[in-house]
């Protein structure tokens, strides 16, 4: 960020601001991400845009389209597309200039973006009408006309629209409609009046309809405007060049009306005079040509024969190809005897022209056609890897699908065969119970018999003795009656240790232990084999004797499934169990450390389904209370005395 901002500064100097720009972007490379080296690189890229340094230019562009594409972002790839048009267009590699901007206008256009995309439309046609495919430039040019219009009279959309009226002007001149030339050359001067600086754009539009006159045989009227052009005082001061072609230009008007005009010959020597002081050879080659004209139509050939050679010699070096042709007819008029071979290369030259003008007239529809089908193409590819990702995630979706069938066939089979399971538990229980039930009877029944043996039997004997000692103690003797005391307070001990042991007998306490052993076995049993620590604390005074078997089979499953939960899904390492008895309610309470779960989202599984099912058969109550990453907390409240 801080490198960019420094490249956007302009109080620095531009090749500080280059400098801090490759700094952005070797920083954005190294955070390898495309977004960020794309947008550090387009602030280099108009650094060197500004430079028209086009070698770094052309290879950060090509970079920012491969970037720009990999992101989808049409904004960067039109500009992409612009900026490497424009190069192409400047190193005069008109294919490629063509077919960048074809890129950029489609690209634009589906962006909205109408004032790029006139502007783009005007660069093809001016391509195209360089090399003479004159309808298609046209049909670009009008198109662009079109866009450009409907949008505000900015200074920059009327410079472009000038532009676009003065080329359809060129290109009607060069198809000699002059009357359709000098229409939209009009137009291109009213746009050039309401600029705000369109002092060129105007003197440019005011000589090119003098030259459209003098193209159409209007000599008269095209003098007079080139006069009238040079009257402009700043002209000569402001624009040496513009002047020294002007004067030129007025020079060959008077020379077309009248050869021996003697303000002919000062005019063509001041425009000659200026174009070598500003070494400009566009201006030598055209004033020199028409001065070779001149000076043969008036008998100086060696004068005529130097300029001529000289215009001939720039032009061949620019490839002005319609001034090779003008000295070629010039060299023939001036070397009769060698007017053959001139005539004869006009000819040459003329016709290949022809016919590159026609092999042209097809290579832009091409280059469109064949961009065209490279994007029919790519969509077609594209189209054919959505179908095919659709039907792939649509073969997995059946697959995912099919496992998820498979999978549910053998839960609910594992499920059934668990029910089955816990059913067959229940009754081995139930049976358990039962048969817990006869050996406590039996047993209380047996305690019963002792305790009433003990009391009935040994009790009664023991206390016959003690009533026959007692009446001992009639004996007078000291000896005997301190003996027999000894005695009877032993028998009492005897008799007071058999009635404690013979009421602990008869007590419930033993009848308490079966349920209860069955839970603490259960636990630890359980506990053990997952391995997980665990405290149980069951309250004292809990009467089990008061819970029908079927309450006690249920809160025994639920504890089992609660404690095989806590194993499967929380994966705890302690759980605290505890049963409490608070207003006849028996309450177990099962806390673990686990994972927890969040209980809006959490599917209710067969187990809990099972614990809630089991909790309303004996009409009981579930309380869960879960955080996750910090446990759970499962609380089951059991109505505990039958009615």
């Amino acid at each position: 960020m801080k490198y960019r901002n420094l490249s956007n500064d302009n109080n620095f100097d531009i090749d500080i601001r280059i400098v801090n720009a490759k700094h952005a972007v070797l920083l954005s490379k190294k955070y390898n991400i495309d977004s960020t080296i794309l947008y550090s690189n387009k602030k280099l890229s108009y650094l060197y845009l500004l430079e028209d340094d086009f070698v770094p230019l052309k290879s950060i562009n090509k970079e920012n389209l491969i970037l720009a594409k990999r992101l989808k972002d049409s904004a960067a790839m039109a500009d992409a597309n612009y900026i490497l048009g424009y190069i192409s267009d400047e190193e005069v590699q008109l294919d490629s200039a063509y077919h960048y901007y074809y890129n950029a206008v489609k690209i634009f256009s589906s962006l909205n973006n109408y004032e790029k995309e006139g502007e783009l439309l005007l660069n093809m046609a001016n391509i195209q009408e360089s090399e003479r495919d004159f309808v298609g430039a046209e049909i670009n040019a009008i198109k662009a006309k079109k866009i450009i219009e409907l949008l505000p009279a900015n200074d920059n959309n009327l410079h472009t629209l000038w532009s676009i009226n003065n080329l359809i002007a060129t290109i009607s001149g060069q198809l000699q409609l002059y009357d359709k030339a000098l229409e939209y050359h009009d137009l291109a001067i009213v746009n050039a009046s309401e600029m705000k600086d369109g002092y060129y754009n105007l003197l440019y539009s005011k000589s090119n309809i003098a030259s459209t006159y003098r193209r159409k045989g209007l000599y008269v009227d095209a003098k007079d405007k080139f006069t009238d052009i040079l009257k402009d005082e700043r002209l000569k001061s402001n624009d040496s060049s513009s002047y020294s072609v002007i004067t030129a230009n007025l020079a060959y008007s008077k020379y077309l009306i009248n050869p021996i005009d003697p303000d002919i010959n000062p005019l063509f020597m001041e425009s000659i005079r200026i174009a070598k002081k500003l070494n400009d050879q566009l201006t030598m080659m055209s004033s020199g040509a028409y001065f070779a004209e001149y000076l043969n139509t008036i008998g100086k050939k060696d004068s005529a024969r130097y300029y001529n050679n000289l215009s001939y010699k720039i032009a061949k070096k620019a490839n002005v190809n319609e001034v090779i042709l003008q000295t070629l007819v010039t060299k023939a008029s001036i070397d009769v005897d060698s007017s053959r071979y001139y005539l004869t290369e006009h000819i040459k030259l003329n016709d290949s022209l022809i016919l590159a003008e026609r092999s042209i007239r097809n290579k832009f529809a091409r280059i469109e056609l064949e961009t065209a089908e490279i994007i029919e193409e790519n969509e077609q590819m594209s189209r054919q890897r959505l179908w095919l990702i659709i039907t792939s995630i649509g073969l997995l979706i059946v697959l995912f699908f099919l496992y998820i069938i498979k999978s549910q066939r053998e839960k609910n089979k594992e499920l059934q065969l668990e029910r089955q399971q816990q059913e067959a538990n229940e009754e081995i229980y139930t049976l358990m119970l039962s048969q817990q039930d006869k050996i406590d009877e039996a047993r209380g029944l047996e305690k019963n018999r002792i305790s009433q043996d003990i009391h009935d039997g040994i009790l009664g004997k023991l206390f016959g003795v003690r009533l026959s000692l007692d009446g001992l103690n009639l004996s007078s003797t000291t000896e005997a009656i301190k003996q027999r005391s000894v005695y009877i307070t032993e028998l009492k001990n005897i008799e007071e240790e058999i009635r404690k042991v013979s009421h602990e007998l008869n007590s419930d306490f033993i009848q308490k232990e079966g349920y209860l052993n069955i839970i603490k076995t259960l636990v630890e049993a359980q506990m053990t084999a997952y391995g997980i620590a665990y405290k149980l604390y069951i309250q004292e005074d809990i009467k089990w004797d008061n819970l029908n078997n079927k309450t006690k089979i249920h809160v025994y499953r639920i504890l089992q499934e609660t404690m095989q939960n806590t194993y499967k899904h929380a994966k705890a390492t302690l759980v605290d169990i505890s049963f409490q008895l608070k207003n006849n309610v028996l309450i177990l309470t099962v806390v673990d450390n686990g994972e927890g779960f969040d209980l809006q989202k959490a599917k209710k599984g067969i187990g809990l389904k099972n614990i809630e099912t089991r909790i309303q058969e004996i009409k009981g109550e579930l309380i869960i209370d879960s955080i996750i990453n910090k446990g759970t907390k499962i609380i089951i409240k059991v109505p505990a005395l039958e009615n």
